[in-house]
């Protein structure tokens, strides 16, 4: 009877750890590793502009402290979570962190007038370093981060957009992205030499989000 006793606890405790790793399994993939490993961090052009997913209040301090980040543009990452947008807008204010709001399409279509103003943000050294996000990183952030490479760096689109694929962006999921980016090409690039506006589409204004 000692022995069944003595297997009865040895099973018991046995039990107890597979329910602990997998709780502490399930915590660390459902919550904290987003907040170690920012979701689909890149850097785009080293200390001037990186590019991400939306991130957890922890990955956005981690951010900011390794990289020194002073300004973030959000295309949309929190456009179906209003309350993760509110967390956004006071972590960026506790960091001391400028904040705006340029919402796109989720397929990265919408306004183009969104795209111009991350742009002139981007390219903005008193603004550097930037950090660019939507809510995967994978459409609207590639589609701003290639209007960067063409416009700043004077890379073609053809050249860049294989890029996006390594940030998850899928052509045969949404191919509407690239043939948007294309279509707005030229007068994006117009209106960044002249400063003004893509006719037909609303205004977007740099104005600071709040928390």
């Amino acid at each position: 009877m000692m022995l069944d006793a003595m297997k009865s606890r040895t099973t018991q405790r046995l039990a107890a750890a597979v329910v602990a790793i997998g709780l502490a399994s399930w915590a660390w993939f459902g919550w904290f590793r987003h907040d170690v490993f920012p979701r689909n961090f890149g850097e785009v052009d080293a200390g001037r502009v990186y590019r991400s997913a939306a991130l957890t209040p922890a990955a956005t301090k981690r951010v900011h402290e390794k990289h020194g980040i002073r300004t973030i543009i959000d295309l949309g990452g929190y456009d179906k979570d209003p309350a993760g947008d509110r967390a956004a807008a006071r972590t960026a204010a506790a960091l001391g962190v400028d904040r705006f709001v340029f919402p796109l399409e989720g397929d990265g279509t919408g306004n183009p007038n969104a795209y111009l103003a991350a742009l002139r943000i981007m390219r903005d050294p008193t603004r550097q370093p930037v950090l660019v996000h939507c809510s995967a990183g994978a459409q609207r952030t590639s589609g701003a981060v290639m209007l960067y490479r063409e416009f700043v760096q004077g890379r073609p689109l053809e050249e860049t957009y294989p890029e996006a694929r390594e940030y998850r962006h899928d052509p045969s999921d949404n191919p509407r992205l690239l043939p948007f980016v294309k279509q707005y090409e030229r007068q994006i690039g117009d209106a960044l030499r002249n400063g003004g506006t893509i006719e037909g589409f609303p205004e977007v204004k740099p104005d600071l989000s709040a928390p």
